[in-house]
């Protein structure tokens, strides 16, 4: 039953790890399984290849054994097994399903997740133990600082433009997510279709469908990223005439491995979304449309290999960052606990910004608004905001986040 409940906690945090401005380390707060996974990851070592090496080579001598299981159970790998079986889970499965409600409904489901954030602000805060007055002024400081931190991370504004490199799919009359997933690309559909690049593949779409309507989004849509992603959908669907060139933009491999460690190490921090860090980043799409690319290949009985070589250097970058991030994280935790508490609790304050449900134009500029008036959508996000707070309640209790959130151990 315990390793079932282990699970379900490791499929909260895949879902959460795979919607921009939402972090998997906030529900491992309240799951209460936080400081066990950040020391989990933190004394994973290589000691066991020796007493294996020994195992193998030398008769498998009964105390080569014990010493190969002792070294094993020193890793916790039950735990970090079922947790990380839960996550993939999530993530194979969620990541076809949540971008179509995020683009269907992104106030809705932009609010159910501020409500939960919100409401589990009380988690880390409830952890710091404050023994004098210096050590309260010394928590609110950190709690300022991680406000501030969180607060400029999470602009709605922020963008990070890499350099790009163009490759050129043929299509074999597929369709453009196809084609986006294939590449795989770093843009969105809509993105790909109006580049300057592609205008051959806008000439073909011409031709092949002349009651074809579509206009370029003006400059002031084209900064709204979630806007981009809605607007897609229709793009996605078109059918490219076979032989049709299309220019699909890549980033260098090794700016994808660094992505992945940056991405990770957020993920592990509560507040922090890894994967509105990718879309700032200019990371989100590639690596999503990889990762659809990979999945829906496998199904239908082929591996693109392209595809399935970025997903790989993603998750090498990942395993890098978060093995190296999880020491520094679990040394601040037990070395420095008052001042790294409240500075993820100022970080999960600071970055409600980024999971704001409303948002406007500006300047060209997306920026966070409030709702001009009551309507349907605005009653709907309440509704998803107090859900999400009441979801948080019902985490807290199965998985006593206040009793294992301790930092002991």
């Amino acid at each position: 039953m315990q390793r079932v409940l282990l699970y379900f906690k490791g499929v909260c945090m895949g879902i959460a790890d795979i919607i921009p401005g939402v972090s998997g380390g906030t529900l491992a707060l309240i799951l209460g399984i936080y400081t066990e996974l950040v020391n989990t990851i933190k004394g994973l070592n290589l000691r066991w290849v020796a007493p294996l090496g020994r195992w193998l080579t030398q008769g498998r001598k009964e105390e080569d054994r014990r010493a190969l299981i002792a070294a094993l159970e020193t890793l916790n790998l039950v735990f970090l097994m079922v947790l990380g079986a839960g996550i993939a889970t999530a993530i194979a499965v969620g990541g076809l399903v949540l971008p179509g409600l995020l683009e269907r409904y992104p106030e809705v489901m932009r609010a159910l997740f501020f409500g939960l954030i919100l409401a589990s602000v009380p988690v880390p805060f409830k952890m710091i133990e404050f023994r004098d007055g210096r050590m309260k002024a010394v928590a609110a400081v950190a709690v300022v600082v991680g406000v501030i931190v969180g607060w400029v991370l999470t602009n709605p504004a922020t963008t990070f433009e890499t350099q790009m490199t163009w490759k050129e799919v043929s299509s074999q009359e597929q369709t453009m997510r196809d084609v986006v997933r294939e590449g795989p690309s770093a843009w969105a559909a809509e993105q790909v279709y109006w580049a300057p690049q592609n205008e051959a593949l806008r000439e073909a779409m011409g031709q092949a469908y002349p009651e074809l309507d579509l206009a370029p989004p003006g400059a002031e849509a084209a900064q709204d990223k979630d806007a981009v992603k809605a607007r897609s959908e229709a793009y996605e669907a078109l059918s490219i005439p076979a032989g049709t060139p299309v220019q699909i933009p890549q980033p260098a491999p090794w700016y994808i491995f660094v992505v992945g460690m940056i991405a990770i190490c957020a993920m592990i921090l509560p507040g922090i979304s890894g994967s509105y860090l990718l879309l700032i980043l200019g990371g989100y799409f590639f690596v999503l449309n990889a990762l659809k690319g990979v999945i829906t290949g496998l199904a239908s009985g082929s591996l693109p290999l392209n595809a399935a070589m970025y997903v790989g250097l993603f998750m090498a970058g990942a395993a890098v960052g978060i093995l190296s991030f999880s020491r520094v994280l679990s040394w601040l935790l037990h070395r420095f606990t008052v001042p790294t508490l409240g500075v993820l609790v100022g970080l999960m304050l600071g970055c409600l910004r980024g999971i704001w449900p409303f948002r406007g134009m500006a300047s060209g500029y997306v920026v966070n608004v409030l709702p001009a008036g009551i309507n349907g959508t605005v009653i709907a996000s309440i509704i998803a905001a107090l859900v999400g707070a009441v979801l948080v309640t019902v985490l807290g209790k199965v998985g006593g986040a206040h009793q294992s959130g301790s930092l002991q151990g």
